[in-house]
């Protein structure tokens, strides 16, 4: 994670143009997190894809019901034989082939009793509330990804701003240095190493507005968004959540929702293949109706019964399909141990990491606040002589990185503040 969010703000703080125009013609409107969230659950394409997966998932219960349901069978048949057959009978004639055969026939077959099939069902229920779990984990990555995105969006600009503001400070060392070339006070290599350093703060305002361009084109879309915005981050963040058992803050994870139906849905399936050695029940009927003769001097037939079916031998099958739901189970809940485990160290990280990124956003403002009281006084020394105009663009450089400093230190603040929440279980907010 800390190598993720260096390389976001690094790639904030190397860009964007200076010549800027206006992101849109049209005004911006301010984004919040909330909203970026809202937008990123509804519109993302992950999600629908997510969604969909869901979806394929939840149809395995109808599949499950099935065993348990009758089934009815509807069928009609011509067929065209080679002669007409019958008997002459004292009693009639008996027609039993006629040359355009005719037979319509309707069946079904109902389980009675079916002793795998009920816990069977009561698995594919627990793998669906597993893959309803994993929805929500999947949810909850790709909101973290928003929240980080929004976060990069946001410290892009104060990075633009700062570089805008030492192109305006530049250019007056500039002017200041023309000035006093005119009046001879001050050489041309004065003149020439401001004018250095106003293109070298105008490249790198070109630098950062590409990589605020970057950062909201990435943002854009992971919340699938097409008018114009800029992002508004909280005044300040939230109390961090407050310390609980690992056992509570397991309870709002969804990875340990996903892994104890998992193994819930495993033990189930092994009773399942445990309880195919039972013999199953089915009733069963047909009602069949035809252009010629039976036996009983009718056109048409029922019957009903009852069967029983018991698979014998299988070559191992059923044990080896028990032994495999066994050891799923056992694979699950040994990483729900290890899920615990990484949980309370990520707790304690989180909290420390949060504390010394709230302490070094406390240090890089104070940064900030002595650059602008180093930056005012050198230049009064260096109007009244008594510096060089090194001192000078050294303290510009000096305000800059400072500025930039606070940006990604605030950057640093807020994400490992968003990865203590999603550690703790709260984010994204349910």
């Amino acid at each position: 994670m800390k190598r993720t969010a260096s390389l976001l703000v690094v790639a904030l703080v190397a860009a964007a143009p200076l010549h800027i125009r206006p992101v849109a013609a049209q005004a911006e409107r301010e984004l919040t997190l909330e909203q970026a969230l809202e937008l990123g659950k509804k519109h993302n394409k992950s999600m629908v894809a997510e969604r969909a997966r869901l979806e394929q998932a939840q149809t395995a219960l109808s599949s499950a019901w099935a065993l348990l349901l009758p089934t009815i069978n509807a069928q009609g048949k011509y067929t065209r034989n080679y002669a007409r057959f019958e008997f002459t009978l004292p009693a009639g004639n008996l027609l039993i082939q006629p040359v355009n055969q005719l037979d319509g026939v309707i069946s079904f077959s109902a389980p009675l009793i079916v002793p795998a099939a009920y816990p069977g069902l009561q698995s594919v229920k627990a793998s669906i509330g597993a893959s309803e779990a994993n929805y929500e984990l999947s949810e909850a990555n790709v909101l973290y990804a928003v929240a980080q995105a929004f976060y990069a969006a946001a410290v892009s600009d104060e990075v633009l701003l700062a570089r805008r503001s030492n192109i305006d400070v530049a250019k007056a060392t500039l002017d200041n240095a023309k000035t006093r070339l005119a009046a001879g006070t001050v050489t041309k290599v004065d003149v020439d190493r401001a004018e250095l350093a106003m293109l070298r703060a105008e490249q790198q305002a070109r630098e950062a507005r590409q990589g605020r361009d970057q950062a909201y084109r990435g943002l854009t879309t992971l919340i699938q968004i097409d008018t114009p915005y800029r992002a508004k981050p909280p005044e300040a963040l939230g109390a961090p959540p407050a310390e609980q058992p690992v056992e509570n803050v397991l309870k709002l994870r969804p990875e340990f929702r996903t892994l104890e139906l998992t193994a819930k849905a495993a033990d189930l399936q092994a009773t399942t293949d445990a309880l195919k050695w039972l013999p199953a029940l089915s009733a069963f009927g047909n009602a069949r109706k035809f252009n010629y003769d039976n036996f009983n001097r009718q056109r048409y037939s029922w019957a009903v019964g009852v069967q029983v079916d018991w698979l014998i031998f299988d070559g191992g099958n059923r044990d080896a399909q028990r032994h495999l739901a066994d050891a799923q189970r056992e694979e699950a809940e040994a990483r729900t141990a290890v899920l615990a485990d990484n949980i309370r160290d990520d707790l304690a990280n989180g909290r420390g990491l949060v504390d010394t990124k709230r302490q070094g956003v406390f240090a890089a403002t104070r940064a900030v606040e002595l650059a602008k009281e180093t930056i005012d006084l050198v230049r009064t020394q260096y109007e009244a002589g008594t510096v060089t105009q090194v001192d000078l663009l050294g303290a510009q450089d000096a305000l800059v990185g400072a500025q930039e400093a606070l940006a990604q230190s605030r950057f640093d603040l807020a994400v490992a503040d968003l990865t203590l929440r999603k550690t703790a279980g709260i984010f994204p907010p349910r």
